[in-house]
């Protein structure tokens, strides 16, 4: 039998040991997380791996539930559900009576403590520089006073207020309560392939400052077509497209679910688009999302972009020279307008003039951090209106290529199950080995967190063996 390893964080309570190197067209826009398997033998680059990651290698006699010469050698799940250091993969917008205004409430200041994150984004939620632009945001709110400040969380938003802050003069330490740097963005290598366990795309390259990022940390941008694809249904795609012009034309848009502008019956071809560009897109289901949610933000354009070799070698670049305590775990944030006291875990306390909290909403809904006095009403509302969304991976490799190795995008069908494994990306184009990687979201993600490894990778086949030329 094959050795399987479970990754979890430090946060729950195996630690593995890490050092952190201080030496077009209009894209999809959701922030796309991935997980890689490794090899013979499994070890991480750096550090753990998010999202509670399982992984393991397989052999012909052990595969899970493939009754065919079909099967996998090596997987790796995710499960963002169960970390609880994001609790979830990205914000989305939920019917609310405050609408698209939750981002900017969300945003706003109360006394000494500013806030940023993604989900503090009107113009690119849900997005890797939509994080990096809402720290800049939030450092410029400081800038112009005296003072100390801690930032908690080393994601791309605390990355961003804590470097332009450190290059103004202002003292600034980072808080992270993992044993790295990076937030949600996390990478790992397979036999040198680059596999991000947390966002794994650029969104909108033209005029992205992830872009200036990216070349000034040697890392390479690989361009990604969404319209390189097989199997699907163009008539659904046209579908869902009408459907979302009305739905953001209708009447209290920003209150009601995206359900109610869907018939009642759908057919297989409309659930699979559905689970695709909306439960996908976003991590939430129709039901969940409002009408007003797919027409948040800017117009990302100039195609989206995978990155050679990932994002930790963006992060390491950033977060050079800036004073990082990690394994830092918050537990109380108390503030007043003289100034903050973040407490950990363990008791630390720290004191400064300001602080910076750019903590996912999955993590500031958990409860698991306490505010002294607690947040006000704005901030209530605001979060009430955010909610955090679920997308899942499942990399498989193989032993060769069975599949259509010039597209970028592979689609399926179910006609059983029109959610399940309905996308996947083909890992042999853009890294040179026999890789597949497929997404769940919303409820289908809920639900697969719950299955066993065997019972999730027999689910999968389904699909892989549908793609066998």
């Amino acid at each position: 039998m094959p050795t399987r390893v479970v990754v979890w964080d430090s946060l729950i309570g195996e630690t593995f040991p890490c050092t952190y190197p201080h030496d077009m067209e209009i894209s999809r826009r959701a922030v796309i997380a991935s997980g890689i398997s490794t090899g013979l033998t499994f070890a991480l680059a750096a550090c753990a791996a998010d999202g509670r990651a399982t992984s393991a290698n397989l052999s012909s006699t052990d595969s899970p539930g493939v009754g065919t010469d079909l099967y996998p050698t090596s997987f790796l799940r995710t499960s963002w559900s169960t970390d609880p250091f994001a609790n979830g993969s990205y914000s989305y917008l939920a019917p609310s009576n405050v609408g698209t205004d939750a981002r900017d409430m969300l945003a706003e200041p109360i006394d000494r403590l500013h806030f940023a994150g993604e989900a503090t984004s009107p113009t690119a939620p849900a997005t890797t520089h939509g994080a990096w632009e809402s720290g800049q945001r939030a450092a410029a709110e400081i800038m112009e006073t005296a003072g100390t400040v801690i930032v908690i969380g080393a994601g791309f938003a605390g990355l961003a207020a804590a470097r332009d802050l450190t290059r103004s003069g202002r003292e600034v330490i980072v808080v992270d309560a993992r044993d790295r740097a990076g937030g949600r963005a996390h990478t790992v290598s397979l036999n040198g392939i680059p596999a991000d366990l947390g966002p794994s795309w650029i969104h909108g390259v033209e005029g992205n400052p992830m872009v200036e990022l990216a070349a000034s940390a040697g890392v390479e941008i690989l361009p990604f077509d969404y319209d390189n694809q097989v199997g699907g249904s163009p008539s659904a795609e046209a579908f869902l497209d009408t459907v979302l012009e009305e739905a953001a034309s209708a009447d209290d848009a920003e209150g009601r679910p995206l359900s109610d502008a869907l018939p009642d019956e759908l057919t297989v071809d409309q659930q699979w688009v559905i689970a695709v560009n909306v439960s996908g897109e976003f991590g939430a289901d129709p039901t969940e999302l409002s009408m007003a949610a797919p027409d948040e933000g800017s117009e990302l354009r100039g195609g989206d972009a995978l990155l050679n070799p990932g994002y930790s070698q963006i992060v390491d670049h950033v977060a050079q020279g800036l004073d990082i305590r990690l394994r830092w775990i918050v537990s109380n944030i108390a503030y007043d307008e003289t100034g903050v006291v973040v407490t950990s875990d363990d008791g630390q306390e720290l004191r400064a003039d300001h602080a910076i909290v750019t903590l996912p909403v999955g993590v500031l809904h958990a409860g698991s951090v306490t505010f002294s006095p607690p947040l006000d009403e704005t901030k209530t509302q605001a979060l009430d209106a955010l909610q955090s969304g679920l997308l899942d991976k499942l990399w498989l490799e193989f032993d060769e290529v069975f599949w259509d190795e010039d597209a970028d995008v592979i689609n399926w069908i179910d006609p059983e199950h029109p959610g399940n494994w309905a996308f996947w990306v083909n890992g042999v184009k853009f890294f040179g080995k026999p890789v597949l990687l497929g997404f769940s979201a919303g409820r289908v993600a809920r639900e697969f967190s719950k299955k066993t490894d065997e019972e999730l990778i027999a689910s999968a086949m389904r699909a892989v063996q549908s793609m066998k030329r």
